[in-house]
C-alpha cells in the first residue's frame, strides 16, 4: 500500500460499494489499519491507500473500527470548529466546522449492518474520511488559507 498524496486522481473521484464482504475485503481492512497506525494517523480511507472502495477505518481507544459503505443519516445542526490535518496533505492544518453529532449507517467486516451515533473527535474523524469516499478533502471548505467555514 502506498500513502496516496494531494493531487493524486484518486483522491478526488467516488469510491465503489462493497457489494461483498468476503475474506479479500476483511484482509484489506485489517492491512488499511496496519497502515494507517504505521502513517502515525486517527482514521484512513481505502481512497488514501489507492483503493476506490467505499471503506474507511478510525482508531477508536486504540482498536480499529471499520466502516464499509459508511454514510452520514443523521446531524445534530451544531457545528464546531476544529483544527484538521490529513495524511494525504502532510504538514497542513486549518479549523474546518463540522458537526458536532452524527449517525452513521455501515456494515462491519462480517457485513452487519449497524447505525452508530457518534460525537467528538470520532464524529470528526469519521466525516473526515466519508469525505474522502466523495473526493472531497478537507481543504475543499476553506474559503481562503486557513479560514473555517461551515459544512
Amino acid at each position: 500500500m502506498k500513502l496516496q498524496l494531494r493531487g493524486a486522481p484518486i483522491l478526488r473521484k467516488k469510491s465503489k460499494r462493497v457489494s461483498k464482504i468476503n475474506d479479500e475485503v476483511r484482509q484489506f481492512c485489517l492491512d488499511l489499519g496496519l497502515f494507517m497506525r504505521s502513517e502515525g494517523g486517527i482514521g484512513i480511507s481505502a481512497p488514501q491507500g489507492g483503493y476506490s472502495k467505499r471503506i474507511i477505518v478510525v482508531d477508536k481507544f486504540g482498536k480499529d473500527w471499520v466502516l464499509i459503505n459508511p454514510e452520514i443519516v443523521w446531524d445534530d445542526g451544531k457545528s464546531t470548529e476544529f483544527k484538521e490535518g490529513c495524511l494525504s496533505i502532510p504538514g497542513f492544518y486549518a479549523e474546518v466546522c463540522r458537526p458536532d453529532k452524527i449517525k452513521v449507517k455501515y456494515r462491519d467486516t462480517n457485513g452487519k449492518p449497524h447505525i452508530d451515533e457518534v460525537d467528538g473527535i470520532f464524529s470528526r474523524v469519521v466525516q473526515h474520511e466519508i469525505d474522502h469516499l466523495n473526493g472531497v478533502l478537507f481543504t475543499d471548505y476553506l474559503t481562503t488559507v486557513g479560514t473555517a467555514v461551515t459544512i
